[in-house]
């Protein structure tokens, strides 16, 4: 008996320390920040009278960052002519391809041509069944998000969203460097564009211009952190909402020419509301 307690109580400490340790790791992927940021530039120090003269691999770079838990876990990305992605975790570097790559398939064996055409034939109509559910599904979805109830969930899945959303916006972030359009009316436009936007942009963008070449030499960068709690918090209360409990269970059913007992059909381009407030065929 003391034996099968020792065993229990071994049991019952093992499962309660997994559940600390998973709930640690559950707060900090919550709370603990992800920071990131990004740098990117277009080097064109003098300018061209061609629209169209920059070379992307010579011209253009990119970059960027992110980290969470001191660094613990970094990934990269970055771009100078050619593509370059690093992860590393705990300072040691992950390979991609290991993480992605998959086993080739062998190739399969020559079949004769009416074989060929018979499986082409086979995917083309595949493909068109697939194309026309899919129409029968957007214009569903849209059906249903013109009701009553799915226009009071999609206010409320922005309205919830927006705050979330927002506090993934960087905290630093500029845009410094010379832009010409080729011509003075046009060039003279990238002041008005910047006066025009100049309570939002104001500290963060100097862009100058010239006036007879067409010219991008810009240089820009943002910095900023991701705190993940927002959205479970945000995705809780769009779930707990009862008008978006009933548009989901109104996509899930699916198109309505295709339910059991509707004998509608959507050919003829008309709707009309039944006694929920949704719209069917007449």
């Amino acid at each position: 008996m003391g034996i099968l307690l020792f065993i229990l109580k071994l049991a019952v400490t093992v499962f309660l320390v997994l559940l600390v340790i998973l709930l640690l790791a559950i707060l900090l992927i919550l709370f603990v920040p992800f920071r990131y940021s990004l740098d990117g530039s277009v080097h064109d120090p003098e300018g061209s009278e061609e629209i169209l003269h920059l070379d992307p691999k010579r011209d253009i770079t990119f970059s960027g960052d992110l980290r969470w838990l001191l660094g613990a876990f970094h990934a990269a990305v970055s771009y100078d002519g050619d593509h370059h992605i690093e992860l590393r975790v705990l300072g040691r570097p992950l390979s991609l391809q290991k993480l992605l790559g998959r086993k080739k398939k062998e190739p399969a064996k020559e079949a004769g041509e009416k074989e060929e055409e018979k499986a082409a034939d086979e995917r083309i109509r595949k493909i068109f069944s697939r194309l026309d559910k899919l129409w029968k599904r957007v214009w569903d979805a849209i059906d249903a998000l013109d009701t009553d109830y799915g226009i009071r969930a999609r206010q409320m899945i922005v309205r919830r969203m927006i705050p979330s959303l927002r506090s993934c916006l960087p905290s630093e972030w500029g845009l410094t460097g010379v832009v010409g359009l080729g011509d003075p009316a046009r060039s003279a436009g990238v002041f008005s564009l910047q006066g025009f936007l100049y309570p939002v942009i104001a500290g963060h963008v100097a862009v100058g211009t010239e006036f007879d070449l067409y010219r991008y030499d810009l240089q820009g960068g943002a910095r900023g952190s991701i705190r993940l709690y927002h959205f479970p918090v945000a995705g809780i209360m769009i779930l707990l909402n009862k008008d978006f409990r009933r548009l989901f269970r109104r996509l899930r059913r699916g198109p309505a020419g295709t339910r059991k007992g509707n004998k509608g059909d959507r050919g003829n381009g008309h709707a009309v509301g039944n006694k929920n407030g949704e719209r069917t065929a007449a």
